[in-house]
């Protein structure tokens, strides 16, 4: 129970004193049944006694029944009008239900008839501190200290709204009283940690969210904020049991799964238990985690499984006239709830797994085309329905597999003109060579009705791509789309829309702007750049809508444009964006090039990966420059000349096998390339190790783009001067580089010269292999 719950009497004498100061040993003690049993029975003695009506009504509270709360004490209230605890507690009540202007009110009435009732002032504080109202909370809790200088958790509470407010170091004063008054207070040390680690002090944070654990070993923000500390400082082993230890003690906090789902990106597991299957697969179920983003740890998990060990072993033992057989093999799969989950929801970025799939995939065809079927293998066939369509058909496939699927699309079609059932075996082993949709029974297909579990391939390959071409009608039109590079551009992602995505990784975290930016990832610099209350943003190129949605869940209070080249990629983010119920985006198609007339202005630009595929890149960075407002911020995506090498000579073997950009031949080249890295071609195999080689539009956009250029770092430096922009730094998922970086530039002022991060990408090559990105500062 914390101070502001202790349960006071007031000063009268009670009818039953003896029995209410027994169950005041319980309450104070924690044993909330027996002292709750005891005021019950005062209360059947004399219904109206207030200590008691007040003292359940506490109990009420601190179990969370807060309605309850607020009509016991106001029971108590209505005898006893001036019994100050019971306004201050029937505040807590009120607060706790969102009644802040009530709450603050019974606040006031507890120090009216208490001056000096500290507590009431520091509850005071926290409601004006959730209203929005800083300056009177910071005076709320500064009255409090005033009256009892060693009361710690207001000491503390100041500290959380200075640090809200930016007042960092005054933040770190408060923090410190509090825990030298009470340096068993696990919150102030937690607090007192976070203020550290916001100013980037990580030693510090450490020591003091260990200090907190060590009061309070099951406070789970605390592991979670040590494992965030921890990542940073590269200690990934430990960051991830951080925050395995936080998912645990909180299971129903997304954001602990997701910080779970950061720090296993880039593990490898050498060692698998059940638990920590059971805890994976939990993990790729919340919506904050993008499952794109952990395949890999995943699959090395995987391996460690003595059933899928043995699989890969046979399958890449015999070359592709492997011994593995589709019924066993499926068998054994389908009894791997991890593999199943991780097949269904992201493209499987590993080669020797593809592989795999691709020889079951073919043995289920040839079985089908012969009229077999087989239920007993529907989860794993379903699971690679799934897969097949995530990754855009990418696997290869004979001549052969073609009939068999001609083959089986008019079986399929047959058995839906004579109104027969059609076993869901077949239509998931067709759904993995051709999107169901295209033919022309899906839709009477999607009104049958189906298992929950193969549900999923009838409403991902059918029900949400008609969706989509229904919500292409509504998108607007903000420009035309006259330029030549522009039109080839749109025409790629009309046919390929890029990337096809499942779970994006969504949670409530929305800050402002300047908060969002200074704290880790990306930590930057702001100067005095002030948040807008209500950030108008721009997301120009913003493809299927991963990153409108992050932008629009990252800063608070944002209204998002975000506008494509493309209509296909237009309506797969708006049916995204439905899907996750969000309302302050914006769709449109606009070509950058056109947008130079556009009236709107805006705080914020992003603009990833898009500059590099126009005809004139510093033309249309320009024109978003223009868009955006005196000392707005705005981030780019640029490819790296010099991390991109290693494509050189993917790109010229498409050049002199005359390859073209079907789906034919990227699946060719994509055999081609691999041949050649099994023959132990080291640039063949980065290209085979690369996650976006493994779908079908990610395999084009890197390696068959229509329209491409790169960038050096000088050549950004100079753009920059020429465009008035300040660079305020990069930004960078995977933190490995960064922490190589400071080790060499300690001084925080190198992570903004361009020219030392110039000579650190020579010495280091694949330090922007996912892009230049990098914010900058309109002066």
């Amino acid at each position: 129970m914390s101070k502001e719950e202790q349960p006071v009497q007031p000063a009268n004498h009670t009818p039953d004193q003896q029995a209410l100061e027994r169950a005041l040993q319980h309450h104070s003690a924690g044993r909330l049944a027996e002292a709750e049993s005891i005021y019950q029975q005062v209360l059947q003695s004399d219904p109206n006694q207030p200590v008691a009506l007040h003292l359940l009504g506490v109990i009420a509270h601190q179990v969370g029944k807060n309605d309850v709360a607020v009509n016991l004490i106001s029971q108590a209230l209505a005898f006893t009008p001036e019994f100050a605890e019971a306004h201050s507690n029937l505040g807590l009540a009120l607060k706790e239900l969102g009644r802040l202007d009530e709450a603050i009110a019974s606040f006031r009435r507890a120090i009216e008839i208490k001056p000096g009732y500290a507590e009431a002032y520091s509850n005071l504080g926290n409601t004006l501190k959730e209203q929005g109202k800083p300056g009177e909370a910071v005076a709320s809790y500064r009255r409090a200290i005033e009256i009892q200088p060693n009361y710690a958790e207001a000491h503390s509470n100041l500290g959380l709204t200075l640090q809200d407010s930016g007042k960092l170091d005054e933040a770190i004063a408060s923090y410190n009283k509090a825990v030298t008054i009470r340096p068993e207070l696990a919150e102030a040390h937690y607090n007192l940690a976070n203020a550290h680690k916001e100013l980037g002090r990580l030693d510090e944070a450490i020591a003091n969210y260990h200090k907190a654990l060590a009061i309070n070993p099951d406070f789970a923000e605390a592991h979670s904020n040590l494992g965030n500390a921890l990542k940073e400082q590269g200690r990934l082993d430990e960051t991830f049991a951080c925050h395995r230890r936080a998912a645990a003690l909180k299971p129903q906090n997304d954001q602990f799964w997701g910080g779970l789902a950061v720090s296993l990106e880039t593990l490898t597991f050498n060692s698998v238990d059940d638990g920590l299957m059971a805890d994976l697969v939990r993990l790729l179920e919340r919506p904050t985690v993008r499952p794109s983003y952990i395949t890999r740890p995943i699959i090395s998990a995987l391996r460690q499984h003595p059933d899928f060990s043995r699989i890969l072993e046979m399958a890449n033992s015999g070359g592709p006239k492997t011994g593995i057989t589709a019924g066993d093999t499926i068998e054994a799969l389908a009894a791997i709830p991890l593999f199943l989950r991780i097949l269904s929801l992201s493209a499987i970025n590993v080669l020797e797994i593809e592989q795999l799939l691709t020889v079951l995939r073919r043995q289920l065809i040839e079985e089908a085309a012969t009229g077999k079927t087989d239920e007993k293998g529907l989860a794993f066939s379903t699971a690679l329905a799934l897969q097949c369509f995530t990754n855009e058909y990418v696997f290869s496939e004979t001549e052969d597999e073609t009939k068999a699927a001609e083959t089986l699309q008019k079986h399929i079609a047959d058995l839906i003109d004579k109104g027969l059932d059609v076993p869901p075996s077949l239509v998931a082993t067709l759904g993995a060579y051709r999107p169901l949709y295209k033919s022309p029974w899906a839709r009477e297909l999607s009104e049958r009705e189906w298992t929950d579990d193969f549900r999923q391939v009838i409403e991902r390959q059918i029900s949400e791509p008609l969706e989509e071409l229904a919500l292409r009608e509504q998108i607007p039109h903000l420009t035309p789309i006259q330029n030549t590079v522009s039109q080839s551009v749109r025409e790629q992602y009309e046919e390929n829309p890029y990337p096809r995505w499942v779970k994006i990784g969504v949670g409530n975290y929305g800050k402002d702007i300047r908060t969002a930016l200074q704290t880790a990832p990306p930590r930057l610099e702001l100067g005095e750049y002030q948040s807008p209350e209500n950030p108008e943003i721009l997301v120009a190129g913003c493809g299927t809508g991963q990153n409108a949605l992050n932008t629009a869940l990252r800063f608070s209070n944002a209204r998002v444009l975000a506008v494509d080249l493309s209509l296909s990629s237009l309506s797969y983010a708006m049916r995204k964006t439905k899907e996750l119920k969000l309302s302050n985006i914006e769709y449109a198609q606009a070509d950058i090039m056109e947008l130079g007339s556009f009236e709107r202005r805006f705080d914020l630009i992003e603009c990833s990966g898009v500059l590099h595929h126009l005809g004139d890149p510093l033309a249309g960075w320009r024109i978003l420059v223009d868009l955006l407002r005196h000392g707005g911020l705005i981030k780019i995506a640029l490819y790296s000349e010099c991390a991109r090498q290693q494509l050189t000579m993917g790109r010229s073997l498409i050049a002199a096998q005359g390859y073209t950009t079907s789906a034919e031949d990227i699946r060719r080249c994509r055999q081609d390339i691999i041949a050649r890295a099994e023959k132990t071609n080291p640039e063949m195999a980065k290209i085979c190790a690369i996650k976006d080689f493994f779908s079908l539009s990610e395999c084009r956009d890197l390696l068959f783009h229509v329209q491409e250029q790169r960038f050096t770092l000088p050549q950004i430096q100079e753009a920059l001067q020429v465009l008035n922009l300040k660079f305020l730094g990069f930004e960078m998922r995977d933190q490995r580089a960064l922490r190589m970086f400071r080790e060499t530039h300690p001084d925080k002022r190198a992570l903004t010269s361009l020219s030392l991060w110039h000579e650190f990408e020579n010495k280091n090559p694949d330090t922007f292999r996912d892009m230049y990105q990098f914010w900058c500062k309109k002066i």
